[in-house]
């Protein structure tokens, strides 16, 4: 596995997602090496180059911590939905 940098794991949801009941998304990895032929997250408009290699976030529990110290409220948070970013 590849270690990669990065300036944060969670990020804000969009409007679409409240559909779904989703604040924030937060992945501590890139890629995923099942190749589900149904999967979403290796569509071209992501531009995830190299969805089949996973790369791990470096600092991500240092990173996340801070993260969640600075959010100015609660939400329902989901993991692992597009393993990108």
């Amino acid at each position: 596995m590849e270690k990669i940098e990065t300036k944060t794991i969670m990020t804000k949801s969009d409007q679409g997602n409240k559909w779904f009941g989703i604040d924030y998304h937060m992945n501590l990895y890139k890629g995923c090496s099942f190749g589900c032929i149904y999967c979403n997250s290796r569509c071209e408009s992501y531009r995830i180059k190299n969805f089949d290699e996973i790369r791990f976030k470096a600092n991500a529990l240092e990173i996340l911590e801070d993260e969640l110290k600075s959010k100015g409220y609660k939400g329902v948070v989901s993991f692992g939905t597009l393993s990108d970013d």
